[in-house]
């Protein structure tokens, strides 16, 4: 039940989520048509209709401003890293986990998905914007570690853990440049298959696993 004291928590929540969408959508759309190089802060600030210092007190970076996780894909992550079993092998699951998370940008076609694209092909010829995303990279996976040591029963300390979580971000991010690539080179029949994509790719690791 949400109390009266819980309402303006959630109510400043939500406005605080929607301005950061906003930045965010205002920052990806001038990197689009002018590139990173071509905006700046002030650029962005008035594109979203804040203030220079709003807009700091929510990005570092104006490249940060690009990169934000849709709420979707947070939301299946929050569900599903928690469901994680700890008598059970660590990658198999750490490789569904995935797959939901990648199902949720519906092969470019969900909200969650057309950002992610966008991101990805401007990344390419970015290079700011991709070493900005990198840095992004490794904040989150130190925090996905520290939640899967936490679930699993263990510390991020974890030499298996941080190898596992490692490894899948590895490959998905490798899915993600292969999948954005094939959709940019599409010109008829259906939109590639991200997560078929990502499977061949898991699939190309454990064949060299192998040997």
């Amino acid at each position: 039940m949400t109390t009266e004291q819980d309402a303006p928590t959630g109510l400043r929540e939500r406005r605080r989520r929607q301005t950061e969408e906003e930045i965010s959508e205002a920052a990806l759309d001038l990197f689009e048509r002018r590139g990173v190089a071509g905006c700046t802060v002030d650029d962005i600030a008035e594109a979203a209709q804040v203030s220079p210092r709003t807009f700091f007190r929510y990005f570092a970076t104006k490249e940060r401003a690009a990169l934000v996780a849709h709420r979707d894909v947070e939301d299946t992550f929050q569900r599903v890293v928690t469901g994680l079993r700890p008598d059970e092998p660590l990658l198999p699951q750490i490789e569904t986990l995935w797959v939901e998370m990648l199902e949720q940008l519906r092969d470019g076609q969900s909200p969650a998905g057309r950002q992610m694209l966008r991101l990805r092909l401007l990344m390419r010829t970015e290079p700011s914007l991709r070493l900005a995303a990198l840095h992004l990279d490794e904040e989150r996976r130190d925090e996905f570690i520290a939640l899967v040591a936490g679930v699993v029963g263990t510390t991020p300390d974890d030499l298996d853990i941080r190898v596992t979580v490692e490894t899948a971000g590895t490959l998905v991010g490798v899915a993600l440049d292969r999948w954005a690539d094939a959709v940019e080179r599409r010109t008829t029949g259906p939109t590639p298959d991200l997560v078929a994509t990502y499977r061949d790719t898991c699939a190309a690791f454990r064949r060299l696993c192998r040997g």
